[in-house]
């Protein structure tokens, strides 16, 4: 299983308008062929929003990458949170060791 984590940081007042597309966009990743699980997820003491999500392959998350990168309209709430961010969002991947 492969795990990939999305860290969002909103600018200070743009977080009202940001977590409705950070949902929308946790959706589609959610939806995505091979994606077992995702979610969003809030900070508790912080700033960072977190997308969470759990892949059965790679390829699958390769895949959802790849249409993240080729297909603007695919997750058009991705595209529209850039402006709200203070830095582009921090991305990883890790491979879940059992």
């Amino acid at each position: 299983m492969f795990a990939r984590i999305e860290q969002f940081a909103f600018k200070p007042g743009t977080e009202e308008k940001g977590v409705p597309l950070l949902r929308e966009h946790a959706r589609f990743i959610g939806a995505s062929p091979g994606c077992a699980r995702g979610y969003l997820a809030s900070p508790i003491h912080g700033t960072s929003f977190m997308v969470y999500s759990e892949w059965d392959s790679e390829i699958d998350l390769d895949r959802m990458e790849a249409t993240l990168r080729s297909n603007p309209a695919a997750s058009g709430s991705f595209f529209g949170l850039m402006g709200l961010l203070r830095s582009p969002p921090h991305v990883a991947r890790f491979q879940v060791l059992e």
